[in-house]
């Protein structure tokens, strides 16, 4: 696992000073980063980091040319893209992993945006900002809680801005858009299919129309998604804390017994022998 200096470094070439890093808070892999920029100037290398993270900037004050500057920015690691500061900027970052936006982002090249001040934006911001500025320790349980919850608003966040670019990417497969949508409900057990159709604007039919084309039913893609969300949580040591049935309520699934039944649809061992002997 990487650290914040070594992000840093990897990333933009800078040292923690040259950074202005003033504090980090590390949520197993996302981790939030608040910096007062000395180098007025941060630089994306077109080489891939050997631990690729994509960043969310969320700035305060205004540009250099005094401009103000946008909400936010997604920032991926072979971006080639420069971001100028002012002495008087203050940056808080969330550092997220590429991998955990493999789901989302499938083969399609994630490339930099400007967030704009939408709802679900401005709750992402004022959520991280929050958290940057509380230095209180906390347990493992609300850890875990506000990674997945980091984690959720940058897909959703994504989600919307790639479903406003539609005109210009070309539409994506109904099944690559319900499953982006699955990513952001998977962990809430009231989530239906139905919601789901109406979420994506097309009748129940179409969507299982469209599922049944490539061998499966939104039912079950969802149901695959929590419980291959499950398994992770189960095989990752730093859950033990969970107990079996707090990890079906992190994954979606309204009971153990749920969740029991769905590993054993997927063919898969039940909860007690997936995870690991402490």
């Amino acid at each position: 696992m990487s650290s914040s200096p070594r992000l840093l470094e990897s990333h933009l070439g800078l040292t923690s000073h040259h950074a202005g890093l003033i504090s980090t808070r590390t949520f197993r892999s996302i981790y939030v980063t608040v910096h007062r920029p000395q180098r007025l100037h941060w630089t994306w290398s077109a080489v891939e980091p050997a631990d690729p993270h994509a960043v969310v900037l969320f700035p305060s004050g205004e540009g250099p040319d005094g401009s103000a500057l946008p909400v936010g920015r997604f920032v991926p690691p072979q971006a080639d893209e420069t971001i100028e500061w002012n002495a008087s900027n203050d940056v808080v970052a969330v550092w997220v992993p590429v991998e955990t936006l493999r789901d989302f982002v499938h083969d399609a090249p994630l490339r930099p945006l400007v967030l704009q001040p939408t709802p679900m934006v401005l709750a992402f911001r004022a959520f991280t900002l929050a958290i940057a500025r509380n230095a209180e320790d906390t347990t493992s349980i609300s850890r875990y809680a506000i990674e997945r919850l980091l984690a959720e608003m940058v897909f959703g966040t994504l989600l919307e801005l790639y479903s406003s670019d539609l005109p210009e990417r070309g539409q994506p497969p109904l099944t690559d858009r319900a499953r982006s949508a699955m990513l952001l409900h998977r962990e809430d057990p009231q989530f239906t299919i139905a919601e789901l159709a109406a979420e994506l604007h097309v009748s129940l039919r179409h969507l299982q129309r469209a599922f049944a084309k490539v061998g499966t039913t939104p039912g079950d893609a969802l149901r695959r998604m929590r419980v291959e969300f499950a398994e992770s949580l189960l095989r990752n040591s730093d859950y033990t804390v969970l107990t079996i049935e707090e990890i079906a309520a992190h994954s979606g699934f309204s009971s153990a017994l749920q969740l029991r039944r769905a590993l054993r649809a997927e063919g898969m061992p039940s909860p007690t022998m997936i995870r690991p002997s402490r």
